[in-house]
């Protein structure tokens, strides 16, 4: 048997990797609680198991997506999408507020 996450569960495991939707509401709630988008990620992978989730996902080795979820790791688009995508979400990206920028420009 694989070796497995702390946080694996085997029913909570099989009740994600069957249901699309399931899996979708889940990271959303955990991106509720609080969670960063990339703990959030690493917490649903580690509970579906990462073998499991990366034949969810497709083309991508365990490796590479145990590498892709370090924190320092600079995740291209196109991988974050292959990553996201058994999670039927759409990672998008907001350009920085005025507010933000103009704080930015004085303290430069």
């Amino acid at each position: 048997m694989a070796r497995r996450s702390i946080d694996w569960e085997e029913g909570l495991s099989k009740d994600l990797q069957e249901d699309g939707e399931a899996r979708k509401h889940f990271f959303l709630g955990l991106i509720e609680e609080g969670y960063h988008w990339r703990e959030a990620l690493t917490k649903i992978i580690k509970i579906i198991g990462v073998n499991e989730y990366t034949a969810l996902a497709g083309d991508i080795k365990p490796s590479n997506l145990l590498n892709q979820l370090k924190p320092e790791a600079n995740i291209t688009i196109s991988t974050l999408r292959k990553i996201t995508g058994p999670l039927g979400i759409e990672m998008t990206f907001r350009g920085r507020s005025d507010n933000v920028r103009q704080k930015l420009n004085k303290a430069s």
